[in-house]
């Protein structure tokens, strides 16, 4: 009998520690009391006053080792790519290529293009100012040397909301925010699509600034209003675009000899792209008759192809998407799953296609809320539990999980598309190259989740969510190294 009641004692101490704290221990073989103490005593000190939800688990069977609040709904930030991106290799395929073609509803004769030129997006995020050289060429050795009719963008693959439910007016000029089309460009092989990137220069005995924008101006405006400032001054120049416009302004104190550079989206990127392409065509000795050429339409079914280009494959875009968290990618790749599942390229359709595969994978998906694919929306919300819970089950991914592992970032490897967003955290021998895990972070929220290898060479799952403060990233860092260290 007092062997039934201490058992019973056991189990009602259990369900109040649960129901009070929010902590649930499962110790199987491992003695995790240590962990839970020292863990607890960095909340309390450090993370005092914020939402927290902790979840750790055995990498190989998925048992739950530690739990603090583990079912407590934070917002996930940037690791809501973890679920995008497992249903994007899922559904999409590490192979899945992007397509962009131009084709023409004229012909050519004498040099002279009777008709207008069509360019087709479907959402390639890696589409760059090279490759629409490479379509001057191609007109080029048709012999095209005029176009009697218009340049026009069909970007009807995605449907017309530029931006996710969520983007705040003041997020909308920075590159973590822009815009989204199914035609648009990247300035870099970040593949920062819809964006061009401004740089700012003062040189020694310059009375103006240098200004730069790459790839190309295109439609957008330049409004400077930089004040050059003696060497010792302050730095107070900003880059930004007037909300809802295409205009670029750069305004502020900028010292001799200084420099500044920012990403800016730019206002409609099919326009943008059009206007790139005039641009590229003209440079390459291909006019138009008419002044005013861009438009915007579907391409006819009876139009004639020209050229096409494919994108790398998924597999080697999530690299750069996942290493640094590429929110513009993220969206490209919900409203893709939605055209390719549902006919429908839209936020909301590719949505219920990542639910779905949520539900497949047999993830408690009801326990999730989400309203975009990258994180940047502060409705979306989920627990620590239910991310350790995705990250072991999609071990079982035989044909893309080795793609998804190797596209998390790297604890302190200084190699930018290895570390990515974790290259400058968790230096100490105890996580360095040991952590392989997503990062997240909006106002008052910092958020990471991945695998750890702990100092006993076996490998855990975590997910540390942390909300309603800021400045977290070192308690976060703290708790992952007690992980590795204690297990």
């Amino acid at each position: 009998m007092q062997r039934k009641l201490s058992l019973l004692l056991k189990v009602v101490m259990l369900m109040l520690s649960v129901l009070l704290f929010g902590n649930t221990i499962d110790a199987g073989t491992q003695d995790v009391s240590q962990l839970r103490d020292d863990v607890e005593t960095i909340i309390k000190e450090k993370l005092d006053g914020a939402e927290v939800s902790i979840s750790v688990r055995q990498k190989d069977s998925g048992q739950m080792l530690y739990s603090y609040k583990g079912s407590k709904e934070i917002k996930p930030a940037s690791n809501m790519k973890l679920l995008t991106s497992a249903a994007a290799l899922d559904v999409l395929g590490n192979d899945y290529r992007f397509k962009t073609q131009l084709y023409t509803n004229g012909k050519i004769v004498n040099g002279l293009l009777k008709g207008d030129l069509y360019i087709r997006g479907e959402g390639d995020p890696t589409l760059s100012k090279e490759d629409l050289e490479q379509f001057a060429k191609t007109l080029k050795s048709k012999g095209v040397q005029t176009v009697d009719g218009h340049l026009i963008g069909d970007d009807t693959w995605f449907d017309d909301d530029l931006l996710t439910p969520g983007i705040e007016w003041d997020d909308e000029p920075y590159y973590y925010a822009a815009p989204i089309t199914a035609l648009t460009t990247a300035p870099n092989t970040d593949y920062d699509t819809g964006t061009v990137i401004v740089d700012v220069a003062i040189k020694e005995g310059a009375k103006v600034p240098t200004i730069k924008v790459t790839p190309y101006i295109g439609n957008m405006k330049l409004i400077n209003k930089v004040k050059t400032v003696d060497a010792n001054e302050k730095n107070t120049l900003e880059i930004t675009r007037h909300y809802k416009s295409n205009q670029i302004v750069i305004s502020g104190n900028l010292p001799i000899g200084q420099t500044e550079r920012e990403w800016i989206t730019v206002e409609h990127p099919t326009l943008y792209t059009l206007s790139l392409f005039q641009k590229v065509l003209k440079d390459a000795g291909i006019k138009f008759n008419s002044e005013h050429v861009i438009k915007l339409s579907k391409t006819p079914k009876i139009a004639t192809l020209l050229a096409g280009k494919k994108s790398i494959p998924l597999k080697e875009i999530m690299i750069p998407y996942m290493k640094l968290s590429n929110n513009g990618i993220a969206d490209i790749l919900v409203k893709t799953m939605g055209r390719v599942e549902k006919s429908e390229g839209s936020t909301k359709a590719g949505l219920q296609v990542v639910r779905k595969y949520g539900e497949l994978l047999k993830l408690n998906i009801r326990a999730w809320t989400f309203e975009d694919g990258s994180g940047m929306s502060h409705k979306n919300s989920v627990s620590s539990n239910e991310f350790t819970q995705l990250l072991y089950k999609v071990q079982k991914e035989k044909t893309w999980y080795k793609t998804f592992y190797t596209s998390l970032p790297v604890a302190a490897n200084s190699e930018r598309m290895i570390g990515g967003s974790l290259r400058n955290r968790f230096k100490d021998p105890v996580t360095a190259g040991k952590v392989f895990a997503k990062t997240g972070g909006l106002n008052d929220v910092n958020t990471l989740s991945g695998y750890v290898q702990a100092d006993s060479g076996k490998w855990y799952i975590f997910s540390i969510l942390v909300q309603n403060k800021s400045d977290t990233i070192p308690a976060i860092d703290d708790i992952v190294t007690v992980i590795a260290k204690e297990l």
